[in-house]
């Protein structure tokens, strides 16, 4: 299934619906928002079956959500 992508943070609601689907969500030109989106799947109860992770670049970085069991 290919990753869902957005350039803008989501809410609870939304991250929670990729969340239960164990679906992987990218965050292009967003890396100063790392720590923001790691401590929301952490407070949505996911902290333990999801990595949050963080790749530097020219345009922003991107960040990652994926299922610690890919």
């Amino acid at each position: 299934m290919p990753a869902a992508a957005y350039t803008r943070l989501l809410s609870d609601d939304e991250m929670r619906a990729h969340l239960e689907r164990t679906e992987t969500v990218v965050f292009s030109g967003m890396s100063r928002e790392w720590q923001q989106i790691e401590r929301q799947v952490e407070r949505l109860g996911f902290g333990e079956s999801y990595f949050v992770l963080l790749r530097k670049g020219v345009r922003g970085g991107t960040i990652k959500v994926a299922p610690a069991k890919e």
